[in-house]
């Protein structure tokens, strides 16, 4: 269950201990206004310095601004990961151009609870560490 959840005009983000799932409504152009909106409630959640997960459950087809990732990095932001969770063809072709922009490893994933139970064992193996 979600600490926090919020509903917003564009999608609902679920904010957990150290990662966020985002399910982006069916339609929307997800460009960096509406980025900044979730980046100032992480900020508020986890504080300025913190680094989570970032999972993208795409289960609507929507638009993303691919080069928004720019501005991202260019605000001094960090992911601890970014992984896509994708059914739809044209979500590899998204990917793909997505990976253009994004610094780091992109990571996919056919279902969330993959993607959830891949985070949990990262963390556990940096507890263990």
């Amino acid at each position: 269950m979600a600490l926090v959840k919020h509903q917003l005009y564009f999608g609902n983000f679920y904010f957990y201990e150290n990662y966020i799932i985002a399910e982006v409504a069916e339609g929307v152009f997800y460009d960096w206004k509406k980025a900044l909106i979730v980046i100032d409630l992480a900020e508020a959640f986890y504080g300025k310095m913190a680094m989570p997960h970032y999972i993208s459950h795409r289960i609507h087809k929507y638009h993303v601004n691919p080069a928004d990732w720019l501005n991202f990095f260019k605000m001094g932001h960090t992911l601890s990961s970014y992984i896509l969770v994708h059914k739809h063809r044209s979500s590899i072709f998204n990917l793909k151009f997505e990976k253009m922009f994004y610094r780091g490893k992109v990571l996919q994933f056919y279902n969330l609870f993959e993607a959830v139970n891949w985070v949990k064992s990262l963390d556990k193996k940096l507890e263990n560490a």
